[in-house]
């Protein structure tokens, strides 16, 4: 399973800072009875940079100090959630762990100005460590606009690759996230589905047949078995070529459940209907490639020679069936 580093961004009108600001900081009595905090581990949470006020306050008087113009429904903040797929990070020690936010750290501040960050958290007493970033988007000319420093959506997928490109430097294993415009776009055929069920269906005949090739005596029965086996060793052949598109998709739908909410936020966290989506996704597909390698593994029984001359539309040599 790929490994990915996580950053996800998103936008913070005035009027949604407050609710961001009391669960980044722990600053309602309701987080310590959260039972996705582990209160034993909160002492173990650490700022980066440790805000010197609210959130909204900081950043109205940061857009004014720039003497940046703001309208009622302007974007003050850009709220950045950093993290790892949870079996990659969970696996390191908390100094590494430390060592990892500290390089994502740099990415954004390089990027985005540390004079623009209000604050960045580190939570370590989740299910799974993540850092919490807020910044003011301000461009370099002065102007809040979050549109304008984004750039869109070719922005967002400049900004992940960017981001990869970073931290791969220092931790080599990393996978780049799938860009959403591949996830969109891949799928699996119904056909494909349909194919693997109807051959899996005839799994023992075939089993039957690719035994019986090998047995002493009784031609009758080896004829039988070869004429089987030509009519199913083609399909059998597209189901391994098949294969490598099955196991990438899966790759795609990991990526996207390691972005999820309930996967980072925990095993309490409710699963919303784009996750539970997923997770129903993920597990069709996965049985596909079940089907997939059993099936393949039935073409690979075959005797290589007899193999080739069958998926070669040709009758096996009497040699082959002895």
């Amino acid at each position: 399973m790929a490994n990915y580093a996580i950053l996800r961004i998103e936008k913070r009108k005035a009027a949604s800072v407050t609710p961001i600001n009391n669960h980044h900081e722990r600053l309602k009595e309701k987080y310590k009875s959260n039972e996705d905090i582990d209160p034993e581990r909160t002492h173990l949470n650490y700022h980066l940079v440790e805000p010197e006020g609210k959130y909204r306050e900081k950043a109205l008087e940061r857009i004014e100090e720039v003497g940046a113009k703001r309208r009622k429904d302007s974007v003050v903040l850009q709220d950045v959630l950093i993290t790892a797929s949870p079996d990659w990070i969970d696996a390191k020690s908390y100094e590494e762990q430390v060592e990892y936010f500290d390089h994502a750290f740099n990415f954004i501040s390089d990027r985005y100005g540390r004079e623009n960050i209000l604050s960045a958290v580190v939570h370590m007493d989740e299910a799974h460590p993540h850092m919490h970033l807020v910044f003011v988007p301000i461009t370099p000319e002065g102007k809040l606009s979050s549109k304008t420093l984004m750039g869109g959506p070719k922005g967002m997928e400049k900004l992940q690759d960017d981001f990869h490109e970073h931290m791969v430097k220092k931790y080599p294993d990393l996978t780049r996230g799938i860009s959403k415009k591949i996830t969109k776009r891949r799928h699996i055929s119904s056909q494909m589905y349909k194919q693997a069920a109807a051959l899996y269906e005839h799994y023992d005949q075939i089993l039957d047949a690719i035994n019986a090739i090998g047995m002493i005596g009784n031609a009758k029965a080896k004829e039988d078995a070869i004429e089987l086996l030509g009519r199913y060793a083609p399909d059998l052949a597209k189901v391994k070529e098949q294969l490598n598109s099955t196991q990438k998709y899966i790759e795609v739908l990991e990526g996207r459940l390691s972005y999820s909410d309930s996967v980072i936020q925990g095993k309490n966290a409710e699963l919303d209907a784009k996750d539970l989506a997923l997770y129903e996704e993920r597990s069709k597909v996965m049985q596909l490639e079940y089907k997939q390698k059993k099936l393949i593994q039935l073409l690979e029984k075959i005797p290589p020679e007899m193999r080739d001359e069958l998926l070669n539309g040709k009758k096996p040599k009497e040699r082959d069936v002895r």
